[in-house]
């Protein structure tokens, strides 16, 4: 292979490596990033992120964070922009006379940043401000003529600080760079030069804090949000944004000393060390625990309740969130009160977590309320995550249901203000639009499969939702709708999950209206452990229609923990999916 053509090559194979992984290994962590903005294709919106510096880079990573919906999309996406930030770091490198041979250094910046986007809180738009910055700083290489490229340098810096915010200070840092090593400036006007850079680097942000913006000065420092806590300082990207101005200086005192004859071993040992050390940065900067929260959280919210379970089956979920988000699934198919003990259970926090101010938990939690008919709590919940994302951003997600909790309970006028909004974006603009024209109609709205239901299973009456009583709440929307099996199988499930078998027994009568063929095997086992701790007559039969197979099964069970000192490793590998072994040795 020609040794000219391997930049090209590599550049190649590290676009599709990044576009693998981030669409089969890490694809829900796009889906996240989707729901938490609102790319609305108006004049108003363009102009309110251009008030500030570093907008434009702001709007350019919501305009290509929207296509995260479709997590490939969003894959080829960042690998796109990884690629072009490597391209230009190596254009720049060879403008200055660096060897082809230490092509493999130029990827340094951006499997950095790849590391950096495996964090959920890592923004697009930082993104497309050092991409900015790079790209400019090529554009500065161009210019052979000292008094075009002076002034190409002066005219960008006020330009580009209000289009990526503060990593325009590259662009000079390169520059005074790139000028002192050349030496084919005075040192009078090189020093001239310097004083001019820093002080119009220091004048536009301080007149911009003074005459314009409202905001601390840090963040008109910064101004790009690459992080989603604005009071974080992205000190990583900062180091980066170094790297790109300084690999190309580097590579070029590498071109210069290091001969060139051994070229194939120099080559082997720049590509190990970067397959080893970016594998082993990448594995190091990844959160599986999170990506399996956000691909429960996804297939709910896109109401693929089957992949949901299918998950499950492959792995059990251990953390709260996806264990609610399976037992949400096992009840839109109805297998909640037959099957939800086959899955680790952590209590009633895995039914209905508590609200918390956060903009992740409620908005799984709101899912689950939604569904079941606490429809005023689920707008509720998705108004209070949207307000508590920490970069103001308007959420897609909370919009949509804001939308849909409006349009049920006939506030038209304020669900067509959300609808409209959601008019203006790429992927929500068709389903906005027919829902506008279903709300012109009631009997559409009765008719349809979600909407119609959730208006009949409502709460009719206003009482105070309390976090403390939740098995009332449930048991207050039961009374309602009759109807509302998902309803009475969460009041079972939070009774059987608390432990609270007296309730349990209370309320079992009240699911006749449901006219089950059979009771539930999780009922069932309950009923027969209430039996066989309070009967103490062996000739007396439980007075409930249990399945045999289910009484023999207890038996054994209890045969195991009557003659072993230590039952509980036998009987977890026999009993674990009963709700004999979770009532005796699971934990709330």
């Amino acid at each position: 292979m020609k040794i000219f053509s391997i930049d090209k090559l590599l550049s190649l194979i590290f676009g599709v490596i990044v576009f693998l992984f981030f669409a089969f290994i890490y694809p829900f962590h796009l889906n996240y990033q989707e729901q938490y903005q609102m790319f609305l294709f108006t004049a108003d919106y363009f102009f309110q992120l251009m008030e500030k510096p570093g907008g434009f880079s702001d709007y350019m990573g919501n305009f290509f964070t929207q296509f995260f919906f479709y997590s490939w999309v969003g894959a080829i996406v960042i690998a796109s922009m990884l690629t072009l930030l490597q391209r230009a770091v190596w254009s720049v490198s060879r403008r200055l006379g660096a060897n082809p041979l230490f092509v493999p250094i130029t990827f340094i910046p951006s499997l950095l940043y790849w590391g950096l986007l495996c964090d959920e809180n890592y923004l697009l738009g930082g993104v497309a401000a050092i991409l900015l910055v790079a790209a400019w700083i090529r554009a500065y290489t161009l210019f052979d003529s000292i008094p075009l490229r002076i002034s190409f340098l002066l005219i960008s810096i006020p330009v580009l600080y209000w289009l990526a915010g503060g990593a325009f200070l590259l662009l000079p840092l390169f520059a005074i760079s790139s000028e002192i090593t050349a030496r084919k400036i005075k040192n009078l006007h090189l020093a001239l030069l310097a004083f001019a850079c820093i002080l119009l680097s220091l004048t536009f942000p301080i007149l911009s804090k003074t005459y314009f913006l409202q905001y601390p000065m840090q963040q008109v420092w910064v101004g790009t949000n690459y992080y989603r806590f604005p009071v974080n300082i992205p000190l990583a990207v900062g180091a980066i944004g170094l790297l790109i101005v300084f690999i190309p200086f580097a590579l070029r005192f590498l071109s210069a000393r290091v001969q060139t004859k051994r070229t194939t071993f120099i080559l082997s040992i720049q590509l190990f060390l970067l397959i080893v050390g970016g594998s082993v940065f990448i594995s190091q900067s990844v959160d599986m625990e999170k990506e399996e929260v956000m691909a429960y959280d996804f297939n709910i919210r896109m109401r693929k309740w089957d992949r949901v379970i299918k998950l499950a089956d492959q792995k059990s979920p251990s953390g709260p969130l996806s264990v609610t988000c399976l037992n949400l699934a096992l009840a839109k198919q109805g297998l909640l009160s037959d099957r939800m003990l086959h899955y680790y259970q952590n209590g009633v926090a895995g039914l209905l977590p508590d609200f918390t101010r956060d903009f992740t938990i409620p908005m799984i939690a709101g899912e689950v309320y939604y569904h079941l008919g606490f429809v005023n709590t689920a707008q509720r919940y998705a108004f209070e995550a949207m307000e508590a994302l920490p970069d103001y951003q308007k959420s897609v997600r909370s919009v949509k249901r804001l939308a849909e909790t409006n349009l049920i309970n006939g506030n038209y006028a304020v669900a067509g203000k959300y609808l409209h909004l959601l008019q203006q974006t790429f992927y929500y603009r068709g389903w906005a639009k027919q829902a506008l024209q279903t709300m012109k109609d009631e009997k559409l709205i009765e008719q349809h499969s979600e909407w119609g239901w959730l208006r009949q299973c409502r709460t009719k009456e206003d009482f105070l939702f309390s976090e403390a009583e939740k098995d009332m709440m449930l048991g207050l929307l039961f009374m309602q709708n009759k109807t509302n099996r998902m309803a009475y199988e969460y009041l079972m499930a939070y009774t059987l999950l608390s432990k609270d078998l007296e309730h349990f027994r209370q309320y079992l009568p009240l699911g006749e209206s449901l006219n089950y063929k059979s009771i539930p095997v999780s009922y069932q086992e309950a009923l027969i452990y209430i039996w066989g701790m309070s009967n103490t007559d062996p000739t007396q039969e439980i007075p409930y229609p249990l399945n045999p197979a289910i009484k023999q099964r207890f038996q054994a069970f209890r045969a195991i923990s009557g003659r072993a000192s230590d039952p509980e490793p036998s009987l977890r590998a026999e009993f674990s999916d009963s709700y004999w072994y979770y009532h005796q040795f699971r934990n709330n």
